[in-house]
């Protein structure tokens, strides 16, 4: 038999409602952590948080492939509402609640009994973390991993930097069903944000002057021209969306590798943006 796990999970809102933090460690049948974090929530109630931190929990337990699990949690209300003692009468929790029971039953095997807080400490001082620092803080596997989950990574400090561009042009969209396939021109508005994590010698991430420079190279090839008849949009339908695609595509393989591009954000008018991000 597969061995099993347990879950302990804890989370708090300062306030009720308030500044909320989840957190949860995963044990494995010796008692050694293999995965744990905390989350800030925002402004949340107690018994949110305490879902949330739940559900976390599950989830990250079925990344890790567990298959048996024990789940150890100081919600009074939430373990038995989720064993069939109380019913959910509370608006707010029933997507919870009903998200929490069908993780839980994703597993072989699975109970949620409920615990002491001292027995709890770990979890509770994860949600507590999270709530001082207003980020996600975790451990157990490579920090840097993209292939783990972002419940087991850690969150590093991020800058992040916009700027603010236009070009007019014309263009028409072919197989369009109503009156923009015909030959029409905006003036596009284009946004582009970037981020990095360290700073240089003087303090900064990237030179907005830079990064206006970078930003005005690519979008000098669109400028009062017919989009359709320029590359790539001569075969690719010149739309807000794969406009704002090719941009971040071309941005992010001429940009420094000390910042990456987070998003693009065209506007075709004042008030009809598209965003495009990874």
């Amino acid at each position: 038999m597969a061995p099993l796990y347990t879950l302990r999970t804890d989370g708090g809102a300062r306030g009720n409602p308030g500044p909320g933090g989840a957190g949860f460690v995963i044990e494995d049948a010796e008692g050694a952590i293999v995965r744990r974090g905390g989350r800030f929530l925002g402004s949340v109630t107690n018994n949110v948080a305490e879902y949330e931190a739940l559900i976390w929990g599950l989830e990250t337990a079925l990344d890790h492939g567990v298959a048996h699990l024990r789940v150890c949690a100081d919600s009074e209300l939430v373990v038995r509402q989720m064993n069939g003692v109380y019913r959910v009468k509370n608006e707010g929790l029933k997507p919870l609640f009903s998200r929490a029971q069908k993780l839980l039953r994703r597993f072989e095997s699975a109970e949620i009994v409920h615990v002491r807080r001292e027995q709890n400490c770990a979890a509770d001082e994860l949600a507590n973390i999270a709530m001082d620092d207003r980020a996600t803080v975790g451990d157990g596997v490579d920090p840097d991993d993209p292939s783990q989950p972002r419940s087991s990574r850690k969150v590093h400090p991020m800058y992040e930097l916009s700027v603010r561009d236009h070009f007019d042009a014309a263009h028409s969209l072919r197989g369009y069903p109503g009156e923009c396939h015909r030959l029409h021109g905006h003036t596009w508005d284009v946004e582009v944000t970037v981020a990095g994590e360290k700073l240089d010698e003087i303090g900064i991430v990237y030179d907005f002057k830079l990064l206006k420079d970078d930003l005005r190279a690519v979008l000098d090839d669109y400028d009062h021209v017919f989009l359709d008849e320029v590359p790539p949009f001569d075969t690719l339908n010149p739309t807000a969306e794969n406009l704002a695609r090719i941009v971040y595509e071309r941005l992010s393989a001429s940009m420094d590798a000390a910042v990456t591009v987070r998003e693009v954000a065209v506007w075709e008018s004042p008030v009809a943006k598209l965003v495009y991000r990874p």
